[in-house]
């Protein structure tokens, strides 16, 4: 795990990055396997295709050398089949059981009847949302001169719930065709970083935009997704 620790960072794009803001968050919003105690479930309740949606150690692949004024991270404590922060308060992925709470039907055990198991209720899983929704909120407007988050993911190169035909990609930016969306020479830097290192990279593709949350500053925001082949 300790050679995990920071590699995405470890030829110098923080820095690159910390040359045109002023302070940056990192948001891991889908990095933990672990469920809200009492809740019933954990992580061995999952199937294979749920467990396909963790995003697995990106809170250590994406952490800092050490996290200071200018660099912060912030993490998201439960898995997010128990609760997805990075959905929309009436997210249209929400009738697929995708959305802040997940569901799926599952067959019965020795039996061919359907029936709909999710591992937590709207009400339950959008009271943590709408703490983290908060907490993250408050940061941003804690951080100084010019922000930017990066919202860090890393996605399956295997079919998914989420994605039924991977492409060819080993890292995905993404950004927000809104007033959130970084100068174009950013994206491009962090684009040309990877690619000079051989990485495939796809912008705003197999996923777009970028995470935002609702606070009275400016400020921009770019996803930065990992392969998991790449790491895992």
């Amino acid at each position: 795990m300790e050679k995990k620790k920071g590699f995405i960072w470890r030829d110098g794009l923080l820095s690159e990055i910390l040359n045109c803001y002023d302070s940056v968050l990192l948001h891991v919003p889908h990095s933990s396997t672990k469920f809200p105690e009492g809740s019933g479930y954990s992580f061995e309740d999952l199937d294979e295709e749920e467990r396909l949606l963790i995003d697995y150690d990106t809170d250590v692949l994406f952490a800092p050398e050490e996290e200071s004024e200018r660099v912060r991270m912030v993490v998201f404590p439960y898995c997010r089949l128990y609760c997805d922060v990075e959905r929309l308060i009436h997210d249209p992925l929400e009738k697929e059981g995708l959305g802040i709470s997940y569901g799926r039907w599952k067959k019965q055990e020795k039996s061919q009847n359907l029936i709909w198991r999710s591992f937590s209720s709207l009400q339950e899983a959008f009271g943590l949302y709408a703490d983290f929704h908060a907490m993250v909120a408050k940061k941003i407007v804690e951080m100084k001169g010019k922000r930017l988050l990066i919202d860090c993911h890393s996605f399956s190169s295997k079919p998914n719930l989420l994605n039924a035909n991977p492409p060819d990609i080993d890292i995905c930016i993404g950004f927000n065709d809104d007033e959130t969306c970084p100068e174009r020479k950013v994206i491009e830097m962090i684009a040309q970083h990877f690619r000079k290192r051989g990485y495939k990279v796809g912008i705003n593709t197999p996923f777009s935009n970028s995470k935002t949350f609702e606070v009275p500053v400016d400020y921009h925001s770019v996803m930065i997704e990992v392969n998991k082949r790449k790491y895992l």
